[in-house]
């Protein structure tokens, strides 16, 4: 199970997170696109308030909005599941060209 073990604001509604597997980097919380809820977070007061709640291991912020870690790992890594990343390593080895000898010309 995906867990944030930490997030940082950044300018532009980015977070910076890092997650209990060892994957870190920049995440675009985009509130325009998710709107509803999420458009409290353009206010950069509400934005810059995020917590990581300790119980569930995701963001969060004042009034209840807050994103899932493991859609927002998916997202940074373009990976379904924990699961899939070792299919998706061996399917992408399979993919590669197999090393033939090379025909020396005469």
């Amino acid at each position: 199970m995906n867990r944030i073990v930490s997030a940082e604001p950044l300018p532009g509604c980015r977070l910076k997170v890092a997650f209990n597997d060892g994957l870190s980097g920049i995440f675009a919380v985009e509130p325009q696109r998710r709107g509803g809820v999420f458009l409290k977070l353009l206010d950069a007061n509400t934005f810059n308030a995020v917590t990581v709640n300790p119980d569930f291991g995701c963001v969060e912020w004042p009034g209840g909005v807050d994103l899932c870690p493991d859609a927002m790992h998916q997202a940074m890594t373009g990976s379904n599941s924990e699961k899939e990343r070792p299919l998706a390593a061996a399917l992408h080895e399979e993919a590669k060209p197999a090393n033939k000898p090379s025909r020396k010309r005469k």
